[in-house]
């Protein structure tokens, strides 16, 4: 398939039929016992574009972001790491990315990553609690994923780019891909807002890549999954498309340990329970466990308001998100009382 400006760059970023990959979150990137103990384990890492950040405060003492830290960025050419781009803690953390997309690809282009994931707007409930607000964040994923793209191909980076999917209920997804089918040209793709899930249920791991995969019948496109559980990621991986997946939830393991032994959370307590985590997650791999059925639904359209002033706001939400997703409107323009001016703008 074709369709953007920006095929001939769409290099392979990993061979399709390698097997699967669990990458193994890192808090921060700098030698020392956590980065060794990785190395030794023999396991692909990601690092999120916050773990490299450095802030300060200003002269009312608010903490400011100020820049990357480029400090160890020699690591990256010594074992394989990805960088993902911290949607989730940048949404819950901050309300938004504190840094430019254009700081982001600098960082991006600043080491040989494995891959690097586009910037997000990731959906969970916490951070979008209503459908209004997953479409504004769908529409906002669709124009980073093609600013990041661009920009990658600026900085000629595009072939260890991997786009981003969002979206909350399955048919979110659909309608992220429908608005960026150059995707399915990628060899790897991420699927974001994976962390709170369950893995059944209309919402669950499993059915939102049952419908995913019909989607992408006919192309050799793997995924990777952001932030499993545990239990998710032995079910995940035996999907055929899903290539990879991370976690960094030993660190929670540490904390509680930290708490019972009423001791500090140093980095050799954190390398020995990361290194003991890991080691169970690849046992659960490794094993046959039972995947429960799926049982695909077909997606639910979407709701016509009833009366005429809201199906007319809301077409001009619709008009507002795709003009958002060309690049013709600003992010801060999604709003309802934007939508309600541009409803009336010709009365």
């Amino acid at each position: 398939m074709t369709g953007f400006p920006g095929d001939a760059a769409m290099a392979s970023v990993a061979p399709c039929d390698t097997p699967f990959a669990f990458l193994l979150g890192l808090p921060f990137l700098r030698p020392g016992v956590l980065w060794e103990r990785a190395m030794a384990l023999h396991a692909p890492v990601l690092i999120s574009a916050n773990a490299l950040s450095r802030y300060r405060t200003d002269s009312i003492d608010l903490r400011v972001w100020d820049g990357f830290d480029h400090r160890h960025l020699g690591l990256v050419s010594r074992h394989p790491v990805a960088l993902d781009s911290a949607g989730f803690v940048a949404a819950r953390r901050y309300r938004g990315f504190p840094w430019s997309t254009d700081d982001y690809l600098d960082l991006a282009a600043a080491a040989p990553w494995l891959w690097w994931a586009a910037q997000d707007l990731c959906v969970e409930p916490e951070v979008a609690d209503d459908n209004d607000a997953v479409l504004d964040r769908v529409s906002g994923t669709v124009r980073l994923n093609m600013v990041c793209l661009r920009g990658g191909e600026r900085r000629a980076i595009a072939d260890r780019f991997v786009p981003v999917l969002q979206g909350w209920h399955p048919h979110h997804y659909l309608r992220c891909l429908d608005r960026m089918p150059w995707v399915l040209d990628r060899p790897l793709i991420g699927i974001g807002s994976m962390c709170r899930r369950h893995i059944l249920g209309e919402h669950g791991i499993l059915h939102v890549l049952d419908v995913l995969d019909r989607a992408f019948a006919g192309t050799t496109s793997k995924w990777h999954l952001f932030g499993l559980k545990s239990q998710a990621i032995a079910i995940a991986c035996r999907h055929p498309r899903v290539a990879s997946a991370d976690s960094q939830a030993y660190g929670v393991a540490a904390c509680q340990q930290a708490l019972r032994s009423r001791t500090s959370k140093s980095d050799t307590m954190l390398a020995t329970v990361m290194a003991r985590w890991h080691g169970q997650q690849m046992q659960a791999i490794a094993s046959r466990p039972v995947v429960p059925p799926t049982q695909s639904r077909p997606h639910p359209i979407d709701r016509r308001p009833a009366k005429p002033v809201e199906a007319r706001i809301a077409g001009a939400m619709e008009q507002l998100r795709a003009l958002h997703e060309c690049g013709d409107v600003d992010w801060n323009d999604l709003s309802a009382l934007a939508a309600y001016q541009f409803a009336f703008l010709d009365d």
